[in-house]
């Protein structure tokens, strides 16, 4: 089965070019092959990629200013939120977690997946856009 294709026309740096010349040379492959092998590799994830339970959050993020979307990639839960969470984690380790326990223990879950996966499309809409994301430590360090 043949993958469709498209022609696109595209400017590079030379060094760029000069660089995806050389790789397909050495691996004995297609300029072409090589590229989008690289495209596909470097792109990131688009919402489509996104399982579907999240994809309309977050694509409330993307016409947001830079501004908001920096809050968002700085969302916590909120402490008793963490702490009944991993309460309920130890619970269910021990086998000691109620129907009513499993229920709110699925909630927690699934608000800390939304929240995971708010901040790191955010993060990847504020790259696009240029700017600086803080490094993990950064984000760790502030109140």
């Amino acid at each position: 089965m043949t993958t469709p294709t498209e022609t696109l026309t595209i400017r590079l740096p030379a060094a760029a070019a000069y660089r995806l010349r050389r790789i397909a040379e050495i691996a004995h492959r297609p300029l072409d092959e090589i590229i989008a092998e690289t495209l596909r590799a470097g792109l990131p994830p688009l919402l489509e990629d996104v399982p579907i339970a999240f994809r309309a959050d977050l694509a409330l993020l993307e016409p947001m200013p830079s501004a908001e979307l920096q809050q968002h990639l700085r969302a916590k839960m909120n402490s008793a939120q963490v702490a009944r969470y991993d309460a309920l984690l130890a619970a269910n380790s021990a086998g000691m977690l109620d129907d009513a326990g499993q229920k709110e223990l699925a909630a927690l879950r699934a608000e800390a997946d939304r929240l995971m996966f708010r901040k790191a499309y955010a993060a990847l809409l504020l790259k696009w856009r240029g700017e600086r994301i803080p490094t993990l430590a950064e984000l760790e360090t502030e109140k």
